[in-house]
């Protein structure tokens, strides 16, 4: 494992230990990523969580196990599922299992520290009457000379075993519209501590039953379930937002075998299979909004 070196050493630590976190579950979908869960285990561990973990894998060879025998001082109740069952009814089957009155989704590769600052998120959350509040990723974006210097020089010290988190974070959020067979997306101008929106990023704290009110995921979608989702949420009337202050870092370090790219690749069908189920079939300002493409 790592040794993370800690970017905000004054940081109260109220804002980021998880020991109180009592009402909270902590949900990760895993495939085909075991050194990737082995490294976000070991940071929640860090910062000491005491609730349900809830691990659900479809791994073709599962490694629950190895995890087990890793982490007996968790709370961890580990799901082997049918190989390639999929991101969405993997998440199906955590959420039925969920019975604290918060979850936080988590995928394999998120990693803890100071920064994430789960108390926080819950504290927004319920103060303002949120049902869903997500965070962001902090990773090297290699498309500029001054990120690529960055991640040669974190590379440099993660042959010692030190890991150097980014100290750019990457947003994901944006409101939208469905008229008829368009859905159309639009940018949001951020305030902190929070801004409402209709869909931010896979990283966020929710109310549980809230979520089980609309079924959760489409359990059809073995990738590219991101957008349906939150059009569930809010057809369903959910009160999104997203916040800056609080996020994970994004695990981009640790390799990932072919059989989980080769299945990841399959994400932009499954992302226009996605809108079947609303009548939807055109997505207009989606790069320009989102900075990427959509179903290609």
């Amino acid at each position: 494992m790592y040794k993370i070196i800690n970017l905000v050493p004054f940081e109260k630590k109220e804002n980021y230990l998880l020991n109180k976190l009592h009402d909270v579950s902590i949900l990760i979908k895993t495939l085909e990523r075991p050194q990737q869960l082995i490294n976000q285990l070991h940071s929640i561990q860090k910062y000491k969580f005491q609730g349900p973990i809830i691990i659900a894998d479809d791994s073709k060879s599962p490694y629950k196990s190895e995890i087990l025998a890793l982490f007996p001082q968790l709370n961890i109740t580990y799901i082997n599922l049918p190989f390639d069952t999929g991101t969405a009814e993997g998440r199906n089957v955590m959420l039925e299992h969920t019975t604290t009155e918060f979850f936080v989704l988590c995928d394999d590769d998120f990693i803890f520290e100071p920064r994430t600052r789960i108390p926080v998120m819950r504290k927004l959350l319920v103060e303002n009457n949120l049902d869903l509040l997500g965070g962001v990723f902090r990773q090297y974006n290699l498309k500029s000379r001054k990120d690529r210097l960055k991640f040669n020089i974190s590379k440099w010290f993660l042959k010692l075993n030190i890991l150097i988190p980014a100290t750019n974070i990457f947003e994901y959020h944006a409101s939208f519209d469905v008229n008829g067979h368009i859905c159309n997306m639009k940018k949001v101008s951020y305030k902190d501590p929070f801004t409402l929106c209709d869909m931010t990023h896979n990283f966020f704290i929710a109310r549980t039953e809230k979520v089980k009110s609309f079924g959760g995921w489409n359990p059809i979608l073995k990738g590219g379930e991101h957008q349906n989702f939150f059009i569930r949420a809010k057809n369903k009337g959910l009160k999104v937002a997203t916040t800056r202050i609080c996020g994970v870092v994004h695990d981009r370090w640790s390799p990932a075998p072919a059989l989980f790219k080769e299945l990841r690749d399959r994400g932009a069908y499954y992302q226009k299979l996605a809108l079947e189920e609303f009548g939807i079939t055109q997505m207009d300002n989606f790069k320009k909004v989102m900075n990427e493409k959509f179903g290609e």
